[in-house]
């Protein structure tokens, strides 16, 4: 039962970290690909190759300095006694023109005072080891936070999973060696167990420098994230003044072009009503068939037409009819004419004359059409 509870509360340490792992792949990301842009001396300033480490050995007769400088392949060892190990480490750093504030401090302590253990962790929990592996050993170990100084190395199976290789060490263990060679806990950086070159490693404080670097890494991705954005900006900002400067001008000449079409469309606008005024009055002047009508109801049954003519003339006001045929009384259908509502000025075109077959009078006259007083004005 409590393997199962154990088992629930890393699922949820590890279902809680997905957002964070999420985050810390998208920045891993963006550092690869600033990285990238970057040139190469600038990135071999960012990241060194490695701070310079001095490892205090101490064992029953002396105790032996070594300095390992990574960035230069300075190698260096020198032998002292307990009392005298803080002017050694002086006078060493000196020789090589170190600062200690750049330099990692570390004691050797005997290989039986760290606890080491493995545990297996699922891919889910890339993101947060750093938090997972230090809470189980809480849980599944009698070890106190307090008590302990701990520390952890990761590799990847082929299956995806995570192993953990982690190792523990008693606060008081560091504290006695330091004690003895005269040194605070505080100025030491790691530790380390055993004398082989593979002993683990401890880290009792991350260098100064290492953080430094990191926020000048960071610092200046920053700049360079602000950068491109700018950079962005000004480019959309000119694309978009471009594209507002040629609409302008298309705007402009579509303008131009729609003043033109308006101008015509008014004109054809004005000659289309011009058009159906005219097919009106065109429509309301007498034509053959009202001239016809109107002479068949005032000519007298003694009278009829051999021929009607209907004369149209430049204009409304010159339409005439001409008439041709026989009257008992052809001299007074001048009179008869005259009392149309559509003719008007009747007149003879010819001297009348008897006709001895009808035994009538031959008649030729002509009138003309009365336009109504609506369409009077309309003429050239």
């Amino acid at each position: 039962m409590p393997e199962s509870k154990d088992r629930g509360a890393l699922l949820a340490t590890v279902r809680a970290a997905g957002p964070r792992d999420w985050a810390q792949s998208a920045f891993a990301w963006w550092c690869r690909e600033a990285v990238d842009l970057l040139p190469q001396r600038f990135v071999a300033a960012l990241a060194p190759a490695g701070r310079p480490r001095l490892l205090v050995d101490r064992d029953d007769m002396e105790v032996r300095i070594r300095l390992n400088d990574p960035r230069s392949g300075v190698e260096a060892a020198e032998t002292t006694q307990a009392g005298e190990v803080t002017a050694a480490i002086a006078s060493i750093l000196q020789r090589h023109g170190l600062d200690r504030r750049d330099v990692d401090l570390g004691l050797r302590l005997p290989a039986d005072s760290v606890f080491a253990r493995d545990l297996v962790l699922p891919r889910e929990a890339k993101g947060a080891i750093d938090t997972i592996v230090p809470q189980d050993l809480l849980r599944r170990t009698p070890f106190r936070a307090g008590d302990i100084y701990c520390d952890h190395v990761t590799a990847t199976s082929p299956d995806g999973r995570i192993a953990v290789r982690q190792w523990v060490t008693r606060r008081p263990h560091v504290q006695q060696a330091a004690d003895q060679l005269g040194l605070a806990v505080a100025q030491i950086d790691f530790v380390v167990f055993g004398d082989d070159q593979a002993s683990p490693s401890i880290r009792l404080a991350r260098p100064v420098t290492a953080r430094k670097t990191s926020t000048v890494a960071v610092a200046m991705l920053g700049a360079l994230a602000v950068l491109l954005g700018f950079g962005i900006a000004v480019l959309t900002f000119g694309r978009q003044q471009s594209t507002l400067d040629r609409l302008d001008a298309e705007i402009v000449v579509a303008r131009k072009g729609a003043e033109r079409v308006r101008a015509l469309v008014d004109q054809l606008r004005e000659r289309r009503t011009t058009l159906s005024r005219l097919r009106l009055q065109r429509s309301e002047v007498p034509g053959l068939i009202d001239v016809w009508d109107e002479a068949s109801r005032i000519l007298p049954k003694h009278s009829w037409l051999t021929e009607l003519r209907l004369v149209e003339g430049p204009n409304l006001r010159s339409a005439s009819v001409t008439m041709t045929g026989f009257s008992a009384a052809a001299p007074g259908l001048i009179n008869t004419l005259g009392g149309s509502k559509l003719f008007v000025d009747a007149a003879l075109t010819s001297p009348v004359a008897m006709d001895p077959i009808e035994s009538r009078e031959r008649f030729s006259l002509q009138a003309r059409i009365r336009v109504p007083d609506a369409f009077k004005e309309v003429g050239p």
